[in-house]
């Protein structure tokens, strides 16, 4: 198993989810207050549509993460079941990867998952409204 694989399981959608929160609040907060006075409306007319494809990109990012995550697992659990009982030393290694495959697989989905709930609060929420 690719060790850049299996990072890419692990951390592939967390580092989605972050990005999305920089980029995305970043560009919202600089849009609605870029100088001493809040504004009413986002300086940028297009705006929404920039979210949009922030929001779209991260979460295939995170997609892609999962699939990986789900295809390693995948490899790891037949390796297993195929391996005899005297290849130890590879049962303890595929234990291990199939583990972090696992951790991969349920990071992700938690991951996609806040990727998502952040893009309908960043879609469905008013860009420049009070939140007092």
């Amino acid at each position: 198993m690719s060790p850049y694989k299996t990072l890419l399981a692990l951390f592939g959608a967390p580092v989605a989810w972050i990005t999305q929160m920089l980029l995305c609040e970043s560009l919202t907060s600089f849009a609605c207050y870029p100088h001493q006075v809040p504004l009413s409306a986002p300086q940028w007319a297009d705006l929404p549509v920039i979210l949009t494809v922030i929001c779209v990109v991260c979460l295939a990012f995170g997609l892609i993460s999962g699939y990986i995550a789900w295809n390693l697992w995948q490899r790891t659990h037949h390796s297993l079941a195929e391996s005899s009982s005297s290849e130890q030393v590879i049962k303890i290694n595929g234990g291990q990867s199939q583990f972090l495959a696992m951790l991969g697989i349920m990071s992700s989905f938690i991951f996609i998952v806040a990727i998502l709930f952040t893009s309908c609060a960043i879609l469905l929420v008013s860009l420049c409204s009070e939140w007092t």
